[in-house]
């Protein structure tokens, strides 16, 4: 039997994929992986790898709970640039409702940094992201992650300190995934709110397309693949974004 997995309800229920399975026992407790753009159709998110764990099955239909997410590897490889430092972080955050999550934010910082300068940087990062997500939902929490308004927060208060090039938040895990599990809705109810998703993704769609003319007009006004790498580059740190990788992979992230 082919059992369809739903996203958590800040998700909508959104059908992420289809798996097999003899019984429901052999699907609950599955945790599957997919890229966080397939959820919300954000391109810029697409390096955020989101997990969900399976709890509960009705019929052919199986419920997950967010279980964490990751950043690609090959993202974070981009994120060194020479004569910058990396900092690494791992904190314990109580959120509301007595969910525990253990969040990583990866800071990027000008130049080499002594040990006693990134104690420091860790400490102030550490309290901000505890005093500000501990009020939090996780979906609030998560919205404020993925907007990137978290990393731009941190990364502002760090530069009081010291020059903060940019933060990530790198990994999250829910310490305790039964504090996230929901009651999943009826399947009458279910099938409305797929639709009523759905019917709002066509709205978008065409909304979108009224724009595609004006949007083709902007990018056409830069040709980026007729520049040079060095111009790229030049564009690229003027945005405060990676430098390193093929020519190709510098236009994609001008583009996005």
């Amino acid at each position: 039997m082919w059992y369809r997995l739903h996203a958590p309800s800040m998700f909508n229920y959104a059908i992420m994929a289809h798996t097999p399975a003899d019984s429901p026992e052999a699907v609950n407790g599955r945790v599957t992986e997919i890229p966080l753009e397939q959820l919300t159709g954000d391109f810029s998110q697409k390096n955020f790898m989101v997990k969900f764990r399976i709890n509960e099955t009705r019929g052919n239909n199986a419920f997950t709970s967010f279980d964490g997410h990751r950043l690609t590897s090959d993202y974070k490889r981009a994120l060194t640039r020479r004569k910058n430092s990396r900092i690494d972080c791992n904190f314990i955050v109580n959120l509301q409702n007595d969910v525990i999550i253990r969040i990583k934010p990866i800071l990027m910082v000008d130049k080499r940094v002594k040990k006693s300068q990134e104690k420091m940087l860790r400490s102030v990062a550490h309290k901000y992201v505890e005093e500000n997500l501990s009020k939090l939902s996780i979906s609030e929490t998560l919205k404020k992650i993925y907007s990137g308004d978290l990393s731009k927060e941190i990364a502002s208060i760090l530069k009081t300190t010291y020059p903060t090039k940019r933060v990530e938040i790198s990994k999250i895990s829910v310490m305790n995934p039964s504090s996230l599990m929901e009651v999943p809705p009826e399947d009458s109810e279910l099938e409305k709110i797929l639709e009523k998703t759905n019917n709002k993704d066509v709205v978008k769609e065409k909304e979108d397309d009224t724009t595609d003319d004006n949007s083709e007009a902007e990018t056409k006004e830069v040709d980026f693949k007729s520049m040079k790498v060095t111009e790229l580059k030049e564009l690229l740190k003027e945005k405060d974004l990676p430098v390193s990788g093929t020519k190709a992979e510098l236009i994609e992230r001008l583009q996005t």
